[in-house]
């Protein structure tokens, strides 16, 4: 099989044509070193062919591929690909970027000996397979890239696909008008408290971004929350990362007031962990 080169992203990334004129992205060492638009790509040389599944997709890979290296990137996107056929657990696209992003995240603390502590709850008795999926994930890495993660990784991972589980496509262009105000009243808080994305925070502040986006998403779809939160955990949240939680606390007001939407103890987690990144 050949696809004609429609979009090159870097080197190593391009948006092709195929027979039959669908668009897929393609992935592979040195995969367009010296094309151009319109030229032949060969099957041979390319390691992964992933499918442009949302308008999000091109923007998300190119913003991770700026981070990541690209033997990370195949191997994170290949493992998401099989754990979903393998226990027929379907997700929501946006896993692709958010938990490769986690893993390098995880990665880059593993090879500097940091410490990650981790205050996630074990869900595995009720969530079983995506816990399944987490060691799946595990071993992936370690047999593909020999790095090999914290136990405390499997909780992270299977909360990532507890989060993106889903039978039914995202509805992206939803109320647009809330889903921006949403991401305004977010912003202008964090502004508000001297928080702005730079170059230093730029990673953490755009995953921060990733995450309001498909907290949109669950909103416009009515999809509950997955994760129980204790008061034992909520407490340690509180205390450990105080600053964070009384902006979440602010945003959560202005999200009532404003839009009358309730931020639940979930959301309000997530959020707290994200912004503390970026204090």
């Amino acid at each position: 099989m050949e696809y004609r080169i429609a979009q090159i992203l870097n080197n190593n990334v391009a948006i092709v044509h195929t027979r039959d004129n669908k668009q897929n992205i393609v992935m592979g060492r040195g995969v367009v070193f010296h094309k151009q638009k319109g030229d032949l790509i060969q099957e041979e040389n390319v390691d992964k062919v992933f499918e442009i599944k949302d308008k999000n997709t091109v923007n998300d890979l190119t913003t991770l591929l700026a981070n990541v290296p690209l033997d990370f990137v195949t191997t994170s996107y290949d493992l998401i690909d099989q754990v979903q056929a393998k226990y027929k657990f379907a997700v929501e696209p946006y896993i692709y970027v958010t938990l490769t992003t986690h893993l390098f995240g995880a990665y880059q603390r593993l090879i500097k000996n940091e410490e990650d502590v981790n205050y996630l709850p074990d869900l595995s008795d009720t969530y079983p397979i995506p816990y399944q999926i987490a060691d799946d994930v595990i071993t992936g890495f370690r047999n593909s890239l020999d790095i090999s993660f914290p136990e405390s990784e499997h909780k992270s991972i299977a909360l990532h696909f507890i989060n993106a589980h889903t039978s039914e496509s995202i509805n992206e262009d939803k109320n647009q008008t809330e889903n921006d105000e949403i991401i305004k009243v977010v912003q202008d808080e964090l502004n508000r408290n001297g928080i702005y994305r730079t170059q230093p925070n730029v990673n953490d502040y755009d995953r921060l971004l990733v995450h309001l986006k498909y907290f949109i998403n669950r909103l416009n779809n009515n999809e509950p929350d997955s994760l129980p939160i204790s008061e034992g955990m909520i407490g340690e949240i509180e205390n450990n990362y105080s600053q964070a939680w009384q902006i979440v606390q602010q945003i959560k007001e202005l999200m009532q007031e404003k839009l009358q939407i309730n931020l639940s103890l979930s959301e309000q987690t997530y959020l707290t962990i994200h912004i503390q990144r970026l204090i």
